[in-house]
């Protein structure tokens, strides 16, 4: 079996794995059964990859006083978040680094503000403000995060003429 050794990104922990193609089976044991790993890839991720890529290598300071890199954890949750919230008719999200290592993931279309702030893997504070009905939330995801995917199929639908542009 041919394998060609790459060194991973910074968001990738930066080790050395093995690139195998564009499958995502690899054989497993002597009786030759096959695992599937999942691999990110919506296009909200491919999108965002690279700028994960940029955030978790921030250098320390990086907002002029001693702001700290998005730390790997949050960045691999986030992508894994990502990947689990993505809605066709929704634009992929900015990325926006915490000063203290966290990642907020931040949609402002369709009259919402949708603001996820990743502090740790199942640990987000999630906000959500409808300029339209003037409704604010905030909520505390840990484990279930069925409210988000509710939140992104609202973000995706039609709210009228005046919202189409964006707020």
């Amino acid at each position: 079996m041919k394998r060609n050794s790459l060194t991973s990104s910074a968001f990738q922990d930066e080790v050395p794995n093995y690139f195998a193609g564009t499958s995502n089976v690899s054989s497993i044991g002597r009786f030759g059964r096959k695992a599937r790993v999942a691999q990110p890839t919506s296009p909200w991720f491919e999108e965002l990859e690279d700028r994960l890529n940029e955030l978790t290598a921030l250098p320390r300071g990086w907002n002029g006083y001693d702001g700290a890199p998005v730390s790997f954890t949050c960045a691999q949750f986030a992508a894994a978040l990502i990947e689990r919230l993505f809605c066709a008719n929704v634009p992929a999200p900015q990325l926006v680094p915490g000063d203290d290592g966290t990642l907020q993931l931040e949609w402002h279309i369709n009259g919402f503000d949708v603001e996820l702030d990743v502090l740790a893997p199942y640990e987000v504070n999630a906000s959500r403000f409808d300029h339209l009905t003037g409704e604010d939330e905030e909520i505390e995801v840990q484990a279930d995060f069925t409210a988000l995917t509710e939140w992104m199929s609202q973000l995706g639908e039609e709210r009228g003429p005046q919202l189409q542009t964006g707020t």
